[in-house]
């Protein structure tokens, strides 16, 4: 018999209000510029129709590699999650970020992982652990970079270095938070022993029992995963091909605007160490960390009406789009939704 499912959404308000954080935000950015505001302009009609078509393809790379990463990571969990269900699991884990101040993204991934036959246990794992290869991968690729950089990276700032070092720790400290939790026998026994002190009541006994079984599930697939070292190879270098590619859009988008005063890599340099430094900062809906971080990395290396342009092309092709898209797939995956969920 087919069982229906309450579909998770975040509400209208909380909507409504991230939209409104996303205006104020960006007002915000404009505001702080608005004495350079003829330069920018002048600046970003430099940039011609299929250029920017160009900077819109790489950020949608963005999810297209995610796909490729889910698929990859469930292939021993189902053999039918395509992808095209990667690329919806992508965008749905876009929108719940910024729709729900990432508070639904969870539920949204795991509730559609749900609907495609993988229970939320081992789903939540996936999704945990593919986090954890992101996170990890930023953290890497800055380090390998900043290695056969660091001299020119020194000589050319002064106040740059001294963030990285705790940039690094708080990431790193994510990553051994989140790989403890999925994988380690000790902390998912502690977790284990704060859930049994919840009411044995029936309303609670029933909850505390499917939070078991999902802590379970999570660990045992984790541990799955981490074991397989061709596996985790494989996605770090899809992670490393998803980070090359988002990285390219600050350089390219300085070139079709006729700043070259950066090479290639001194771009994916500032690119890579804007996003460790980016991920070490909190964040409201998706933004205010990369702004701020951006504006601090390549403000120390270009005039700042180069520096906001080159934000304004980022930020439209990497976070603007993929928002506008991910709210298409939502809204679609919505109707879906309301039929109920096969049983087997």
């Amino acid at each position: 018999m087919p069982q229906t499912h309450t579909t998770p959404q975040p509400s209208r308000g909380r909507a409504v209000l991230s939209v409104l954080t996303l205006a104020f935000l960006t007002g915000l950015l404009f505001y702080f510029f608005k004495d350079h505001m003829s330069e920018i302009r002048a600046a970003l009609r430099q940039v011609t129709f299929p250029q920017i078509l160009l900077l819109l393809a790489l950020g949608l790379s963005f999810p297209v590699m995610e796909s490729v990463i889910s698929c990859r990571m469930l292939a021993g969990r189902s053999s039918h999650f395509s992808f095209r269900q990667g690329l919806e699991l992508s965008f749905l884990g876009t929108f719940g970020n910024v729709a729900t101040f990432g508070a639904g993204t969870m539920a949204l991934q795991g509730y559609y992982l749900h609907r495609c036959g993988i229970m939320i246990g081992p789903g939540l794992g996936f999704m945990a652990l593919e986090y954890v290869f992101h996170k990890l991968t930023v953290l890497l690729y800055a380090c390998v970079l900043l290695l056969f950089q660091a001299s020119w990276l020194m000589q050319n700032t002064s106040g740059l270095t001294r963030y990285l070092l705790p940039a690094c720790g708080v990431v790193a400290l994510i990553i051994l938070a989140l790989v403890l939790v999925c994988t380690s026998r000790w902390v998912q026994q502690l977790a284990r022993s704060l859930l049994k002190l919840l009411p044995d009541r029936a309303p609670w006994r029933q909850r505390k029992e499917a939070l078991l079984e999902q802590l379970e599930q999570l660990g045992q697939a984790s541990r799955l995963t981490l074991t397989d070292k061709r596996l985790c190879i494989q996605l770090l270098i899809f992670q490393w091909v998803k980070l090359f590619l988002l990285y390219t859009i600050p350089w390219l988008g300085l070139r079709f605007m006729g700043i070259d005063s950066l090479s290639f890599w001194q771009g994916q340099l500032l690119a890579a160490l804007m996003m460790l430094l980016s991920n070490a900062l909190p964040n409201v809906a998706g933004m205010g960390s990369i702004e701020t971080a951006f504006l601090l990395v390549f403000g120390g290396f270009l005039e700042e009406s180069a520096v906001f342009s080159a934000l304004v092309l980022y930020r439209i092709a990497s976070y603007y789009v993929l928002f506008g898209v991910s709210a298409v797939f939502f809204f679609f995956l919505q109707r879906q939704w309301t039929k109920p969920i096969p049983q087997a």
